[in-house]
């Protein structure tokens, strides 16, 4: 992942708010894996707008609470 500049930090406040992105945001492979289906599922699931889903470049990215709030919909 790209290293992001945040001026006005220390290098370990920059640390922290690296690792809080990557916490909040997953990749369809890890959201996929997470929610326990295909990736194929899970781009479906888009199309029809049952999960939201951000497209940040050409990837599609999705909120690790959006993911959590979808997993506890199925009853797991």
């Amino acid at each position: 992942m790209s290293k992001i500049l945040v001026s006005g930090l220390n290098k370990d406040e920059s640390r922290i708010f690296e690792n809080r992105i990557e916490c909040e945001w997953l990749s369809t492979q890890q959201a996929a894996r997470y929610l326990s289906m295909s990736e194929n599922a899970l781009r479906i699931m888009v199309h029809r707008g049952q999960i939201e889903a951000f497209k940040i470049g050409r990837r599609l990215r999705f909120k690790f609470s959006d993911c959590r709030s979808l997993f506890s919909k199925k009853g797991f």
